[in-house]
């Protein structure tokens, strides 16, 4: 379901959320949040993807364990990862993983309700275990308790002599911590349910904020009144996602609350309830929040720009198809995030006024000049399938001659257009750049 979803996780970490215009910054830093929250969710995989997304959270600063479960043991799987944020408060964030096993389907199918109280974990398991409760009081998923309940049963997936991490205490003990829980799915439900829990066991709310993507609804009326007052849930849905629904219309007695945040499938995609599809609107409702918070004066970090030496990064031209092309302007804020953090020293050329790009090298005092060009093919026989195809072809300015050229593909067999281009981007830059040390 997923492949290469988190390859350009250090690009987009350049502009965390500094001060500005309120309404503007609040959804920046919303749209920030989110954008992590996603990146963390796919991470949580056991697969390619998740060791992709794990190495690139870890250039960024971020420390992570994985933990898993004993083969056939029902539980989650989840990452934990902690990072110091740019007030100097530590944040952890806990992704839970989506159904990927066996065991997890039949946790999906335990539908009935179950008491969900407690102020200890013997608790909560004591209490779903009783009978004849009456649907006044909060009841959850069967299937969903018992798997956020089976968390202290996950171990690390590779030996260290780290321990898993007692939330309530990590809280308890470092009241300026805060903590936010994701996942997609039913990694989704097991946060919220997580998230609940740990209020019912004392964590002071605040420090609590929940993320979900795609997630079933996992309790009762009863339990929705109790926790949407307590419970920070920012819940995002693509329209026609089926699963966020499901237990409403199969079973019945269960309720949705929370923030809900709704988005429209690409168009590249045909089901609304894959992963692939909440990362690519995560990484575009980003940009589109950070581009309104620029326009409305909201301060970001300045561009590391000096007028000689450097490299000319002339506009990215454009040979993108008539679908594809309508992701071209989240691909070049890729391109340009990615060339800040690589980049010692740059001049963008942010609008293509014409004239020779080496003139305007020259002009700028750089020394290099990077001429990027996307474009795209469509196969014939494979309907919304692209190939996109980026190609770096490096100058010395002063001699015009070609110093490097990079060619870099990537297929949307298992991505949108805009994850690929990432994807290709991301394989380009992680090349050594030879000709910059010269």
């Amino acid at each position: 379901m997923k492949r290469f979803l988190l390859l350009l996780l250090c690009s987009l970490m350049l502009y965390a959320p500094t001060t500005g215009h309120t309404e503007a910054k609040s959804e920046y830093e919303t749209a920030y949040k989110l954008y992590i929250a996603a990146g963390a969710s796919a991470a949580a995989y056991n697969d390619r993807t998740g060791a992709l997304a794990s190495r690139y959270l870890q250039q960024d600063g971020w420390k992570i364990n994985h933990y898993v479960q004993d083969q056939g043991h029902p539980g989650p799987r989840f990452l934990i990862a902690n990072k110091e944020g740019a007030d100097g408060k530590d944040i952890y964030i806990v992704a839970i993983a989506g159904t990927e096993t066996t065991e997890d389907i039949k946790q999906n199918l335990k539908v009935e309700k179950v008491y969900f109280a407690g102020a200890a974990p013997e608790e909560f398991v004591a209490n779903a275990a009783k009978k004849d409760v009456p649907d006044t009081q909060p009841k959850v998923h069967r299937g969903f308790n018992e798997l956020w309940q089976a968390g202290p049963t996950a171990k690390l997936r590779k030996v260290s002599d780290v321990s898993l991490i007692s939330l309530p205490d990590l809280l308890a003990n470092n009241k300026d911590y805060t903590l936010y829980l994701t996942g997609h799915s039913l990694g989704g439900a097991a946060a919220t349910l997580a998230g609940a829990g740990l209020i019912s066991m004392g964590v002071n709310p605040e420090q609590i904020e929940v993320i979900t993507f795609g997630a079933p609804a996992v309790g009762n009326d009863a339990f929705s009144s109790q926790y949407e007052p307590v419970l920070n849930l920012t819940r995002v849905v693509i329209d026609g996602d089926p699963v966020t629904g499901v237990l409403q219309t199969i079973s019945g007695g269960y309720t949705q609350f929370g923030r809900e945040i709704k988005w429209t499938i690409p168009p590249t995609l045909d089901e609304p309830h894959k992963l692939v599809g909440y990362v690519d609107l995560a990484i575009k409702n980003y940009y589109d929040k950070r581009q309104q918070a620029i326009n409305d004066g909201v301060e970001l970090p300045t561009e590391n720009i000096k007028t000689a030496g450097g490299v000319y990064i002339a506009s990215l031209n454009n040979n993108l198809s008539s679908t594809p092309e309508k992701d071209f302007w989240y691909m070049r804020e890729a391109l340009w995030d990615e060339y800040r953090k690589k980049l010692p020293e740059y001049v963008i050329e942010s609008k293509d006024s014409g004239g020779s790009w080496r003139e305007k090298a020259i002009a700028a005092g750089c020394r290099w000049a990077i001429v990027p060009e996307v474009s795209s093919m469509t196969l014939k026989q494979e309907k919304n399938i692209y190939h996109v195809n980026l190609t770096q072809t490096v100058y010395e300015v002063a001699s015009g001659a070609v110093v490097d050229v990079a060619i870099y593909s990537a297929a949307t067999y298992n991505l949108t257009p805009l994850e690929a281009f990432i994807h290709s981007l991301r394989e380009m830059t992680s090349e050594q750049v030879i000709w910059l040390k010269k």
